[in-house]
């Protein structure tokens, strides 16, 4: 293929590494990346599933999607933050570690990831009802952030075309704004249990003004 035909298929599907054998030639990649960059993306190459892909280079144009089923909202935002989290970050970490033979990761090249339980991350983001929770994994496995086996959520190829250090603060600062909102529901439901206890006993009101 011409670099200009490897472009325009990088923009609408991921290529296996085998069916464009001219990426390896630095002028050719060179001449893809350039061609990317027109429109505002980059080349991305995935190790784990040896496969080329283009992602944005920058934030979306401000327009709307309407209803793009390619289109992610703040929920499903949410879900690949805390999935990013345990199948990218924690690794990551834990990699970094200084472990013995009967470490975690012993003689290990590169983090081992952990597949992820949709109920475990039920439970992380407790703010969405698990319906929403599978809706967005639902995306997420068609736009390729996620794979699906026996039951088990694992990073897909896409996860890869995200950037380390900025979906990390990211994925950070969505799980800090849904724990902070789950702390406030609870707030308001311990007042207004306490408020009903109240209504339920008048009682309470007179004995608290007797002393």
């Amino acid at each position: 293929m011409t670099p200009i035909e490897i472009s325009g298929a990088l923009l609408v599907a991921m290529l296996p590494a085998e069916e464009v054998p001219e990426l390896r030639d630095d002028d050719v990649r060179q001449e893809v990346t350039v061609r990317l960059s027109e429109v505002g993306c980059e080349l991305i190459y995935s190790h784990r599933f040896d496969c080329w892909t283009a992602r944005l280079a920058g934030a979306l144009p401000d327009i709307s999607l309407g209803d793009s089923p390619q289109a992610l909202d703040t929920k499903d935002l949410a879900v690949l933050a805390a999935c990013w989290l345990h199948l990218r970050f924690l690794p990551m970490e834990n990699s970094r570690l200084l472990v013995d033979d009967d470490g975690l990761f012993p003689d290990e090249d590169r983090p081992v990831e952990v597949p992820l339980d949709q109920a475990d991350l039920i439970g992380q983001i407790p703010t969405l009802h698990p319906r929403a929770i599978d809706i967005a994994i639902g995306k997420l496995k068609r736009a390729r952030f996620l794979i699906q086996r026996e039951g088990q959520l694992l990073a897909g190829p896409m996860m890869d075309a995200l950037d380390e250090v900025r979906a990390t603060e990211q994925a950070r600062r969505l799980l800090l704004r849904h724990q902070r909102l789950t702390r406030a529901r609870r707030g308001e439901s311990d007042q207004t249990d306490k408020s009903a206890e109240i209504a339920a006993d008048p009682t309470t009101e007179d004995s608290d003004a007797t002393d």
